[in-house]
């Protein structure tokens, strides 16, 4: 039976637009979320939106 990566939660900087994959953080034995990064490597700034949301952030 193959195996199926799990889906990256991505987050894009609301300063810049650029796109991070979120860093997983571990909760209990295989369960984990993703957090967006502390900063932007771009620009350096520390607003995040997931991707799920970016279209109704700017609403």
């Amino acid at each position: 039976m193959a195996h199926s990566p799990e889906s990256v939660v991505e987050f894009v900087c609301s300063n810049c637009q650029v796109t991070h994959a979120g860093t997983p953080v571990h909760r209990s034995a295989g369960d984990h979320q993703f957090e967006p990064p502390e900063a932007c490597g771009a620009c350096g700034a520390t607003a995040f939106v997931p991707t799920s949301e970016w279209i109704h952030h700017h609403e």
